[in-house]
């Protein structure tokens, strides 16, 4: 078999990939509410694609009022579970100071470019209220098998052998991503002002990884511990 088709078979089926949105859902939902200040009652998740994730905020949270920015949408639009998404970047998301008492941003920051890195997290800091959060994951660069593509070791090499080899990948769009890790991440949010409130390992259970790396995950299970899937996270801007 050829590497491409070696790595279709590292993609999640549709039921896995249900699963695996039910648990990120659940897991953030759970650092919302564990961590949420008095009184709070809006949210916006940046990176909100069609809004699944907005929409389970509504959900699984207090906070019924919740929005989605990205900057794929061209044009205001809404989740199917009715959230309102709009235009917009994790560096511009376009409300007013203070609009917000949680920042969704789960697996975003290793796609926003290393130039805006800094001013995204500060444009965050500023739509937040005093005692806000942002709560969010970030996949691990160094897990021997690459998030985006399932291609091993992908996330090692420089960007540019990156872009060479996502070219095996059965990925349908292209190599959008940067090398970050949790260390840059909370470096550049205590930076900005923010507090670190809860830094944690994230491995997803067996039953979401695809069937061909489900045994080695299971055997793999106490190195990961180490070496996670992920890192999930809250940031909170001082009261």
């Amino acid at each position: 078999m050829n590497p491409a088709g070696v790595a279709s078979q590292l993609f999640p089926t549709a039921e896995e990939w249900n699963l695996r949105n039910a648990i990120l859902s659940q897991r953030m939902a759970e650092l919302v509410v564990a961590n949420l200040p008095a009184g709070a009652s809006a949210g916006v998740e940046v990176g909100c694609q069609q809004g699944a994730l907005t929409d389970a905020m509504r959900r699984l949270t207090p906070l019924l009022d919740w929005v989605g920015v990205d900057p794929v949408l061209i044009a205001e639009d809404r989740s199917p579970g009715g959230s309102r998404l709009l235009p917009g970047r994790a560096n511009a998301i376009g409300f007013p100071d203070a609009s917000f008492d949680v920042v969704l941003f789960a697996n975003v920051y290793e796609h926003v470019p290393p130039p805006e890195r800094a001013g995204s997290i500060t444009e965050m800091f500023r739509v937040l209220r005093p005692g806000g959060l942002i709560v969010g994951q970030l996949p691990n660069p160094w897990f021997p098998i690459e998030y985006h593509s399932r291609l091993p070791f992908l996330g090692w090499l420089p960007i540019g052998l990156q872009r060479r080899y996502w070219r095996l990948s059965p990925a349908d769009w292209e190599h959008d991503f940067f090398r970050v890790t949790i260390r840059h991440l909370t470096r550049t949010a205590r930076a900005a002002g923010f507090e670190v409130v809860v830094v944690r390992r994230f491995n997803y259970p067996p039953e979401v990884i695809p069937g061909v790396l489900r045994r080695a995950a299971r055997l793999l299970e106490r190195p990961m511990r180490l070496m996670p899937w992920a890192w999930q996270f809250v940031l909170r801007r001082p009261a």
